[in-house]
């Protein structure tokens, strides 16, 4: 701590006043504390304390982080949109987040939006778009969601590969919605090790840990789960009698507005492959026993009748919400024609899902 402290008081910039020899010292923070009303005006200020600075390690990463900080808040508050925020990733360079005047520099400041800036300008550069570029890993009025990216991938693995305790704190936090919103993979799988090793223990720790743990098994490729379930006479099924076939599953409820909206798209989909005999699309709802007559009507009204609709008849969580960790809906799961799991957490009805579901069919059950 007393070492980030004396970066503080040394991050200053001399300058030789016009009116006599005597040197003023500026910090560099006074430099950047000014209204940018383009990208053009953010860069030209750090190029000319850059050239001030003349090498001086500390007070160049000052800068850099000044840098990012104001480009990223300028990108976000455009949305990605002004013709001139190009100019800004070019004048970025790779930023050392173990290094103690990074450390100093987000201790005064929001640490997971810096480093949700820093990320983006940096896949900028690269050339990803903004959208592929921006923050994938929490959901923003600002933007629409989007499923999690390699830059989200990289960005978690280049954190936890740092000794930055105040970016490990506030990333572990962040994970958590992934995991609610669409499980593990592998590409998630490979960030734990970097968190067992690097990262201090703690009970956030231990949570992420445990949350690893509990959605290891609808990871795709592992053996998916058969709760019985009931269709509307009351006979009693399970996804094992489908084997051969490939799953599309549609999990609903009668009181989610948006599962009723997208109904409609998951039949059309249905539709398509109507004439495929290696294919069965099925819903299942999560409305509760004592509503099951709402939910026979739902199916009459919608005319959902030609598919299989199932239910799994209680009045509380079910096991099939529990074995599929059914934390939000709609939600839509494809089982493979070896009862594995292609993914537990599939986009809705789409290209990208048709583009899924192609893949699976294409796949031939092992004997």
């Amino acid at each position: 701590m007393a070492k980030i402290l004396n970066l503080l008081l040394v991050a200053t910039l001399t300058f030789v006043s016009t009116s006599c020899s005597e040197p003023v010292h500026v910090p560099v923070d006074t430099l950047w504390q000014k209204e940018f009303s383009n990208a053009q005006e953010i860069a030209d200020n750090y190029i000319d304390i850059k050239k001030s600075i003349d090498g001086n390690e500390d007070l160049d990463i000052k800068n850099l982080c000044h840098m990012i900080w104001h480009s990223g808040e300028y990108i976000i508050r455009c949305k990605g949109k002004n013709d001139d925020i190009n100019i800004l990733p070019q004048h970025i360079s790779t930023l050392p987040l173990d290094n103690d005047s990074v450390k100093a520099y987000i201790q005064n400041i929001d640490a997971e939006k810096f480093a949700d800036h820093y990320f983006m300008l940096s896949a900028m550069k690269r050339g990803d778009s903004f959208d592929a570029s921006r923050d994938g890993l929490t959901i923003t009025v600002f933007f629409p969601g989007r499923a999690i990216n390699d830059n989200d991938y990289d960005k978690l693995r280049q954190i936890f590969s740092s000794n930055n305790e105040i970016l490990h704190q506030a990333y572990l936090e962040k994970m958590k919605f992934p995991f609610l919103n669409s499980g593990t993979n592998e590409k998630f799988n490979s960030i734990r090790p970097l968190i067992e090793k690097n990262v201090a223990d703690s009970p956030l720790k231990t949570e992420i840990l445990d949350l690893y743990d509990q959605y290891t098994h609808i990871m795709p490729g592992m053996t998916a789960p058969t709760p019985p379930l009931k269709d509307i006479n009351g006979n009693t099924h399970t996804f094992a009698e489908f084997k051969g076939k490939v799953l599309v599953i549609d999990v609903w409820a009668t009181w989610c507005s948006s599962c009723l909206a997208k109904m409609p798209h998951y039949m059309q989909l249905r539709d398509e492959y109507k004439d495929n005999p290696d294919i069965e699309f099925i819903t299942v709802s999560i409305d509760r026993r004592k509503v099951t007559d709402k939910w026979k009507s739902a199916i009459a009204k919608r005319n959902m009748g030609s598919m299989l609709n199932l239910i799994p008849d209680t009045d509380e969580a079910s096991e099939f919400e529990c074995q599929y960790y059914v934390m939000g809906i709609p939600r839509y799961i494809v089982i493979d024609k070896n009862g594995k799991i292609v993914t537990a957490y599939a986009p809705p009805p789409s290209q990208e899902l048709k583009e899924i579901i192609t893949r699976t069919l294409n796949t031939s059950p092992q004997s």
